[in-house]
């Protein structure tokens, strides 16, 4: 995995996500991020997969497997449900021709955010943003956070605790000195 040693720090996230031009990019990148998706999962999340009573979205995911998820960021919910507006079924994310997303559309998507917000992929192997990074920079940031190596692996849909380790088990010093001065604030 490329950008694995590599995560975004939180406020180059938020930079990306006011840097999106459109009110879709931007809930594209929240759900990429707050929700852990990966690209594939964003193109199929179905308006009925959303429990916007109980904060949870079902994620159908890698190899046909399900997981369902809390939603973490107010924000992200209430966008998500204004993003969907009235519609009751099909995909949460529409093209311009109101058709499913592409993957090559989330691609493009987080590259043009990434771009307008001046946001480089911390990667130095990687040129652009791209949708993988924001799973894995939410994994380190609530893992910098507290949450341990179940909650990770619950929430990104692994399915080994060693998967999820061998990933994102341990923290560097920049990280950790970014909890203390959130602690301290």
């Amino acid at each position: 995995m490329q950008s694995s040693a590599y995560p975004l720090k939180l406020a180059d996230v938020k930079k990306i996500i006011i840097a999106a031009p459109t009110f879709r990019d931007r809930c594209v990148i929240k759900s990429l991020f707050w929700l852990g998706l990966r690209r594939e999962e964003v193109t199929v999340l179905d308006i009925r997969d959303i429990d916007f009573q109980r904060r949870r979205v079902t994620v159908r995911g890698k190899g046909d497997k399900t997981r369902v998820v809390p939603v973490i960021d107010e924000e992200t919910l209430s966008d998500l449900k204004h993003l969907i507006g009235d519609r009751k079924v099909g995909f949460v994310f529409l093209s311009e021709r109101n058709r499913q997303l592409s993957l090559r559309q989330v691609n493009y998507i987080t590259q043009r955010a990434g771009e307008l917000a001046e946001v480089k992929n911390p990667n130095p192997r990687l040129t652009h943003i791209n949708p993988h990074i924001f799973r894995h920079s939410i994994a380190r940031y609530l893992k910098s956070d507290g949450l341990g190596g179940e909650w990770a692996q619950n929430f990104l849909g692994h399915n080994s605790i060693k998967t999820t380790m061998d990933i994102y088990g341990t923290i560097s010093i920049d990280e950790m000195q970014e909890v203390a001065e959130r602690r301290l604030a």
